[in-house]
């Protein structure tokens, strides 16, 4: 997770130096990369014996769910974001994919709201308005 971690980061901070592809040429070679990258992995876990993942109609749908919403259309957001106002003010905002996250669960499959659901958002909204109301300057917006 740490290693994950660290590699979102430099991938934040290098997004303004993007070679000049649109936002979606640009996605898509990520996510080429990403699953190309993946391949090891899967190898592996198939050996093992690990993976158990049916092709039935409930799969397919949360794989395509999950392939549009949280990969694509988060990507693309949060990119045009640093493009717009640079990595460090855009960062803050990261944060919010946990709350998505919950509410999605909460609303989606029934999972039940308590009250560390609520201060967890508030401190993150917290946070965010503390993070933006600072006296940092914008980024300049990429051209």
């Amino acid at each position: 997770m740490v290693a994950a971690l660290v590699i979102y980061a430099f991938y934040a901070a290098f997004l303004r130096m993007r070679p000049p592809l649109g936002s979606a040429s640009f996605l898509t070679v990520l996510m080429i990369l990403g699953a190309l990258l993946l391949v090891p992995f899967t190898v592996w876990e198939a050996q093992h014996g690990e993976i158990s993942l049916t092709l039935d109609p409930l799969s397919i749908g949360v794989i395509l769910y999950v392939s549009v919403f949280p990969a694509l259309i988060a990507y693309l957001c949060f990119n045009r974001g640093v493009e717009l106002i640079g990595a460090n003010r855009a960062a803050p905002f990261f944060h919010l994919m946990p709350e998505f996250g919950s509410v999605l669960a909460i609303l989606l499959l029934g999972e039940t709201f308590a009250w560390y659901h609520g201060l967890g958002y508030a401190m993150v909204l917290a946070g965010i308005v503390t993070a933006t109301r600072s006296g940092a300057k914008a980024a300049t917006p990429l051209e």
